[in-house]
């Protein structure tokens, strides 16, 4: 295989072909829409996950009036607790079922982005790429950022 700047080319699926120009041009964007949708989706799931954390109650270790006696260093190791145990949700509950959902279907879309990527249509690459790159410009200024204590490459 090899890259290549074709016109004629069969995408995903039998029935999605291309065989002129215009034909190529509106894949090309139908595919640069989805590839922007696959980064506001992830996200989407982050801030779902974040609200889901934050509606939560902390179960703090520190007890009513114990702050004033202990000072800052107290009210900080406590603040330090509940950053590295977040309290965890139930795998029960309709908001990680709503994260599983919306997990199931990002990883089906990026599948299916990193399949039309490997048709080696430079287009449809570049479609891809930008659509990725311009998904991130639009929701990726919001993401929050997070450091995760047990990854040990940084």
């Amino acid at each position: 295989m090899s890259f290549h700047f074709g016109v004629e080319e069969t995408i995903l699926f039998d029935f999605w072909q291309t065989t002129n120009v215009g034909g190529l041009i509106g894949s090309m964007i139908g595919i640069f829409i989805i590839a922007m949708l696959y980064e506001g989706l992830k996200y989407w799931r982050e801030h779902l996950f974040r609200k889901a954390i934050a509606a939560m109650q902390y179960c703090g270790g520190v007890p009513k009036g114990a702050a004033e006696s202990e000072g800052a260093i107290s009210k900080s190791s406590h603040y330090m607790e509940q950053i590295i145990m977040p309290p965890t949700m139930s795998m029960l509950s309709r908001d990680h079922f709503i994260q599983t959902l919306l997990h199931v279907i990002q990883m089906v879309v990026s599948y299916l982005l990193m399949l039309i990527f490997m048709t080696y249509n430079v287009w449809l690459c570049l479609a891809v790429v930008f659509g990725a790159g311009v998904g991130y410009f639009l929701f990726g200024w919001r993401k929050s950022v997070v450091v995760d204590i047990t990854e040990h490459c940084h």
